[in-house]
């Protein structure tokens, strides 16, 4: 027997595939009651094992693949009496461009399953023949829910960056969707619609597949190392970078030629293009960022492209009708409102040992002249010890030791401590900064509750928005125009406009003001996107998560449970057994 897996274990597998439950029928061709038999057999041995296998073949989805078929008496999707059907057909198609996603078309029995419509043969006797479709009807659900689910949801899970078989945020769907596919004459479209919808992830499978065509003829070659580039300078490698920036499209075709070796007006503007989309300090200048930037594989932009389509994929379908974007990668706060973008921001977000996590959340709150209670991590790392150095500090900056709930609050008197003895464990009370120009949280903080205790707020800190890289805050989100993004949050509240809220911040009084309508906030994480303008916008992994996420991308993704058993139907001892071959 030749058909899939045939390279491994086929011995195994020919005793595997021939064994069977009953007795042959009494036909010369398969029929459905036989086909559905040996379908109910394969599942029933499935439920006996803590891993199923069919051939060599894991079937990762099987608990929920029992499930399936029972509720549909056991009737196939993929196949027929006749053999594999047209969707079948189609299925594999799909499975072959499974790379335009950036996923492995081999972590959906994409081998096997090409080997056995390669050489399925119909000359078996009716219960070899049952038993081998009925096999692969198993595998051919287990490709689709596994790949439709990681269209649907990610093949990595972002809780754990840990690659999954099965998401079960849209395990639902993706059953209806396998329902489906009897009745639908466009398989790839099922599949294609489970994927995200938005513009942005069918322009990085764009970007994806310029790439790869890139690579495929070369790459490009690299600028040579050499001493920063300036405005009028005259050097071979001026060149290089001026032919660098008109395959990349920021120098126009209708400027001075490639071979040009003066640093002129033309290149300095194409220079500053690139480094707006690449998150550089615009000073037209060719540096050693910018040249890094410029010699960037196109390998390397490729992964980086693919682990952004995974990051498509794990955000909510919904964004919410008024919804604010939060990219710590590219620093920057997006309000929208009806998916138009209404408000666009800087802002600063955590450092590399305090990093801004990746999640949404509803807004419910904010707080106008917030007091500031600092995180005992602050406390500890930062602020002990300037007291320790001078108590004084604490007066300086406005700070209190408090003790007590928000009800029974007590002042403590900073004097009366001895200093030297204190260390973070134990501290007497809390230390809060009183509301005012000084505030580490500026005038106004906005509360989304989460676990990890992060939150947007202002700052007093203005001239780190003048920075390329604002990689400084302990991981909450520092807006520079809290005013305007308190007036997107409260604009649907009748209560409040720009003149009250101008009033209440000069009151210098804590007011909490809840929000009325819901504003989801999304902190996501994208080191690559397409722009408005349509250009490739790519940014530096502040966090170093890309690689992380890449490796994870290109590992199998682990079997549902442990110590995996082989699948083993029971076998008529009166059936022949052909030998593989």
């Amino acid at each position: 027997m030749k058909f899939f897996c045939r390279r491994v274990f086929p011995v195994f597998l020919g005793l595997l595939i021939f064994s069977a439950a009953v007795p042959a029928p009494a036909l010369d061709a398969v029929n459905g009651e036989a086909l559905s038999l040996s379908l109910r057999e394969w599942l029933d041995a499935a439920a006996r094992s803590r891993q199923a296998f069919v051939g060599c073949e894991p079937v990762h989805a099987s608990k929920d693949l029992i499930d399936f078929y029972a509720q549909r008496a056991y009737q196939p999707v993929w196949v027929s009496p006749r053999g594999a059907s047209e969707a079948a057909r189609d299925l594999l198609s799909t499975l072959a461009d499974a790379e335009r996603h950036g996923l492995l078309s081999q972590d959906y029995h994409f081998p096997c399953l090409s080997e056995w419509l390669k050489n399925h043969r119909s000359d078996r006797s009716p219960a070899i023949a049952a038993k081998e479709l009925a096999g692969m009807e198993i595998v051919l659900s287990d490709a689709f829910v596994n790949f439709a689910t990681h269209l649907a949801a990610g093949k990595v899970d972002p809780q754990t960056i840990h690659p999954q078989w099965v998401s079960p945020r849209k395990k639902t769907e993706v059953f209806q969707r396998l329902a489906a596919v009897a009745a639908s004459r466009d398989l790839r479209a099922i599949l294609e619609e489970l994927a995200p919808g938005d513009q942005g992830y069918r322009d990085a499978m764009s970007e994806a597949h310029r790439l790869r065509r890139r690579i495929a003829t070369g790459g490009w070659r690299e600028i040579d190392p050499g001493e920063t580039l300036r405005p009028g300078d005259h050097s071979p490698r001026v060149a290089q970078v001026r032919a660098r920036l008109m395959e990349e499209g920021d120098l126009p075709s209708g400027t001075p030629s490639a071979e040009e070796t003066v640093f002129g007006d033309a290149l300095v503007r194409a220079v500053v293009r690139f480094q707006h989309r690449h998150g550089l300090a615009p000073d037209g200048v060719v540096g050693p960022q910018t040249l890094a930037a410029l010699n960037r594989s196109p390998e390397d932009r490729l992964r980086c492209v693919l682990v952004n389509l995974e990051r498509w994929r794990w955000i909510p379908r919904d964004l919410g009708r008024r919804h604010i974007i939060v990219n710590p990668a590219a620093f920057t706060l997006e309000g929208f409102r009806e998916e138009l973008k209404v408000l666009e921001m800087p802002v600063i977000v955590g450092e590399s040992y305090t990093r801004t996590p990746v999640f949404s959340g509803d807004m419910t709150h904010l707080v106008v002249n917030p007091f500031w209670n600092v995180p005992p991590g602050v406390l500890a790392r930062k602020i002990l010890p300037k007291i320790k150095k001078n108590p004084g500090y604490l007066a300086a900056n406005h700070f209190e030791l408090v003790r007590g709930s928000k009800q029974t609050t007590v002042l403590l008197n900073p004097s009366l401590i001895d200093w030297s003895r204190v260390h973070a464990g134990n501290f007497p009370g809390r230390l809060r900064q009183r509301p005012g120009p000084w505030n580490s949280l500026g005038r106004i903080k906005f509360i989304f509750p989460n676990d990890f205790a992060v939150y947007l707020h202002d700052t007093p800190d203005r001239h780190l928005f003048d920075r390329t890289d604002r990689a400084f805050s302990s991981g909450c989100i520092r807006v520079k125009k809290p005013v305007e993004l308190a007036l997107f949050v409260l604009e649907p509240d009748p209560a409040w406009n720009r003149e009250r809220l101008e009033q209440v911040l000069a009151g210098g009084k804590p007011t909490t003001v809840r929000v009325k309508d819901p504003v989801t906030v999304h902190l996501q994480y994208w080191t690559f996107w397409i722009g408005a303008d349509g250009q490739a916008q790519y940014r530096k992994d502040i966090y170093d998560r890309d690689g992380v996420l890449w490796s994870a991308l290109n590992t199998v993704p682990s079997a549902p449970q442990a110590a995996p058993a082989q699948v083993q139907p029971e076998v008529d001892p009166n059936l022949e057994v052909e030998p593989a071959g």
